[in-house]
């Protein structure tokens, strides 16, 4: 599912090949992966190398069930993370603990420019604060100031090594996406209470007038701001909510993209649209000046660059009231703003365009990446004031969406297993082609301009060779081998002599430092699971719906007859086969990994399943989807249960799921979690968050635009199409249901657990077999130890009990988690 708060799973997916290279030849033949340990897993988080080289700072976590509370999400980790410094100068780099005595919750910002400071924050209770730390005596002075978070722009950034730029909550309240996770359980309670002492009203007041919602508590503002560090004096830049900024290469002066005027709801809906218009005003340090150059002018969220000389800023802005697609690629200047003719091309559609614009520059002239109007593939094309785009990519096999680095007059970039270099006289391939090199892109977390968006401003380029090898390509020297003989599960960081990576041996990961063409052994984690196995995926390639060979994924459990097996799941979702086997410990903590299903006994098949298929045919082709996997997987590996299959899909998975299950009765059993099977009932719903917090309306139109642009594209509200919201609704379909059903679902999850109470109370009525499991507190994705645990074992129970092909089978708990009492009765059939 799409969120704007949760772009992880794009970023794994890129990844994807990297990650899963790695454990093939890597794996230490030992037991299979189990759920306990999935909950235990400890984890590195972030790192960065100090600008000068000297130093090395990471983020490391204990174990995931060590933390206090888990109604963070992800962010819970926070709580329990710490930060250890490497002095990379030393004969022998060994990491220590950079302040052992301000305890856990310590996480990462960026380096100041000189190296001798590092800004960090501490999430701790209920603190969240900046803090500065002198790193050559390892003391911090704590700031007081609480850090906005974003996930689409910057929070800080260094001017100076003394001065700092902060996006900042003045009131010391949570940013939106921590209430989001954590706030309203909160905000519920104190409700309940209010109404139960009767002394004041517990109520909550929303309005709309012409597509504008108002409530009656206003969203917090932000603020902007400028820290010196010697003495801790804050000068205020600006007061608004800041959603990002950048600082010019010359350091005198700050674009900063405010939150503007509400857009009115009746218009075209576009998915990952904030609730706001975004307005851009630039900010003159030395004059204390602030200008607003493009009054009425509306700004996507992808793209904020100075140019490399500081005199211009490139934005891609509309008219209000206007389509992304519609609007100009402004060089922003004191003095106004020029758009830059694009000769006919297009940077994508409307969220394309908003969410996911690349451009840079390449000396005073932009460059874009964008698509001509009759085709279908995109390039980097340079965009010169007068005369036709220039085309830089056009001779790759396929253009390169990332560029790795940016100096004044060129872009680098990685391309047909090649570094390039992209200037004003056109594409330079800098390395031979006798070598296949990769990006080497440390896993930062997700910020969709700064990570996609923002290439950083060096002369040296990062890149991994076949074997897994680290090395640098830069003018001087060429390309350099910094070390390494084995593919890194992840990198961690790189400069231009070393780079931080993470190998992996079962679930343990060992991070080591690569220089001068050899390895040290740094830190690990999760070094008492060095003997767990992960499975690896075999490739089951057929003829797909449309004629076209497609490869589908199987998961084997090892030395399992077909008796053995306890079944076969087909783990759908559309537009996306799951073939990683490791990304990260977190990764492999939430959602229903096929690694872990597999080491429980199970068959795993993760069939490819179009993405893009109109809502008047998806259903029935769900099903041929479906139905040439299992043949081919079946015709492969005859060792599989043909009598014992059944469909499992999460999110648009369950949908996908649920869809099936009205059309065909091939398959024994089914799970659905957090599915969509009311087109009508989920346009309709309102973010759980926003029932208790809708002044922050980060979400409010997320269900809607979810349904009409989103996964389900129905393109119209349902009054403007009601037949098709009936035929796209699993559960105006439930009387064709043959085999029973398992729905998940969580009272915060953004897709509403209402979806699931529909379709059970249908199913109940039409006298089908099903069971509803609800997790409290949980969202879309699940964070306790205890759910996860749980959630496990009701699928494998739930398996148990409904794949017995007519046998009567046991199997013994899996998970040490609370159990019902044994069923005394196998489910009716339905």
């Amino acid at each position: 599912m799409i969120k704007l708060f949760k772009p992880l799973m794009g970023a794994l997916l890129a990844l994807a090949c990297l990650a899963s290279s790695a454990s093939a030849e890597d794996e230490a033949p030992g037991r299979q992966i189990t759920v306990t340990d999935i909950t235990e897993l400890e984890s590195f988080g972030r790192a960065s190398i100090s600008p000068d080289g000297r130093w090395a700072v990471y983020e490391k976590r204990g174990p995931y069930d060590t933390a206090a509370r888990f109604d963070q999400g992800e962010r819970a980790m926070w709580t329990i993370m710490d930060l250890w410094l490497v002095d990379l100068s030393a004969a022998a780099p060994a990491p220590a603990r950079l302040l052992p005595n301000e305890g856990l919750g310590l996480l990462r910002v960026a380096w100041s420019p000189d190296s001798r400071r590092l800004l960090i924050a501490r999430r701790q209770a209920e603190i969240y604060e900046y803090g500065v730390v002198s790193v050559q005596d390892r003391s911090v002075s704590w700031t007081g100031l609480t850090p906005e978070f974003s996930r689409t722009g910057a929070v800080a950034e260094w001017l100076s090594p003394d001065t700092v730029a902060l996006s900042i909550r003045p009131d010391h309240s949570l940013p939106e996406y921590l209430r989001y996770d954590g706030g309203m359980q909160a905000r519920m309670t104190d409700n309940w209470r209010r109404s139960a002492q009767g002394r004041e009203p517990s109520r909550q007041v929303v309005e709309a007038r012409e597509g504008v919602v108002t409530t009656e508590t206003p969203s917090p503002q932000g603020a902007l701001v400028l820290l010196d560090v010697r003495d801790g004096a804050v000068r205020t830049l600006a007061h608004a909510v800041i959603n990002d900024f950048a600082v010019s290469p010359d350091k005198r002066r700050i674009a900063v993209v405010t939150s503007g005027e509400p857009i009115p709801a009746m218009g075209p809906m576009v998915q990952l649209e904030g609730p706001n218009r975004r307005r851009l005003s630039l900010i003159d340090l030395g004059e204390d000046r602030v200008l607003q150059p493009l009054p009425g002018k509306d700004l996507a969220l992808s793209l904020l660059r100075w140019s490399p000389d500081s005199s211009a800023v490139l934005v891609w802005a509309r008219d209000d009231g206007k389509a992304w697609s519609e609007g100009q690629l402004l060089q922003v200047r004191d003095e106004g703003a020029r758009p830059t003719p694009l000769g006919g091309l297009m940077p994508g559609d409307d969220r394309q365009t908003n969410a996911n614009l690349r451009a840079d520059w390449i000396g005073d002239v932009p460059a874009l990446f964008a698509r001509p109007s009759r085709s279908s593939r995109f390039d980097w094309h340079l965009l010169p004031a007068e005369g036709p785009p220039v085309n830089l990519t056009g001779q790759m096999s396929s253009a390169p969406t990332r560029i790795l680095s940016a100096s004044r007059d060129a872009l680098r970039v990685v391309a047909d297993g090649g570094i390039w270099r992209l200037d004003a006289r056109g594409a330079e391939r800098l390395t031979a082609t006798g070598i296949a090199l990769t990006a080497s892109v440390p896993g930062e977390e997700a910020v969709r301009r700064v990570s996609s968006n923002e290439a950083p401003g060096r002369e040296w380029t990062p890149v991994t060779d076949e074997a897994g090898a680290s090395l640098v390509w830069s003018n001087d020297a060429g390309l350099r081998r910094l070390g390494g003989d084995r593919r890194a599960s992840r990198v961690m960081a790189v400069s231009e002599t070393d780079a931080l990576v993470l190998e992996r041996i079962g679930l343990e990961e060992t991070l080591w430092l690569r220089r001068n063409g050899a390895g040290r052994r740094l830190d690990a984690v999760n070094s008492s699971k060095r003997d767990v196995s992960l499975i690896e995926p075999v490739a089951i390639r057929h003829p797909g719906v449309n004629g076209a060979e497609v490869t589908d994924w199987l998961y084997l459990p090892p030395g399992r007859s077909r008796e053995d097996l306890r079944g076969l799941i087909v783990q759908v979702y559309p537009g996306r086969t799951d073939s990683f086997v490791w990304y990260d410990p977190i990764t492999q903590t939430y959602g229903t990994r096929p690694t872990v299903l597999a080491g429980a006994g199970f068959a795993v098949l993760s069939p490819a399943a179009p993405r893009d298929t109109p809502p008047d045919a998806r259903g029935d082709e769900y099903v041929r989807v479906v139905d040439l996997a299992v043949d081919a997987a079946l015709a492969a590996h005859p060792e599989l249960p043909s009598d014992r299959i059944g469909i499992l899909g999460h999110s648009f998975g369950g949908y996908m799921a649920m869809e099936i299950a009205v059309r065909s009765d091939r398959y024994q059993s089914y799970v659905a979690s957090s599915g969509l099977y009311d087109m009508i009932g989920l346009w309709g719903e309102i973010d759980p968050a926003m029932r208790t917090q809708p002044e922050d309306a980060m979400a409010y139109r997320s269900t809607q635009a979810l349904t009409e642009v989103g996964q389900t594209a129905m393109k119209v509200p349902p009054w403007g199409a009601p037949q098709a919201y009936l035929d796209s609704s699993p559960v105006m379909r439930v009387g064709a249901v043959t085999a029973p059903v398992l729905l998940l679902t969580a009272d915060l999850d953004f897709v509403p657990m209402s979806q699931a109470e529909m379709m059970f109370s249908a199913l109940y009525r039409e006298g089908k077999t099903a069971r509803m499991v609800t997790y409290w507190g949980e969202h879309h994705q699940t964070w306790s130890p205890a759910n996860i645990r749980d959630r496990y074992q009701e699928i494998f129970d739930w398996f148990d009990e409904t794949l017995t092909g007519g046998r009567v089978v046991t199997h013994p708990v899996t998970v040490d988690a609370p159990r019902r009492e044994p069923m005394t009765h196998r489910p009716p059939p339905p």
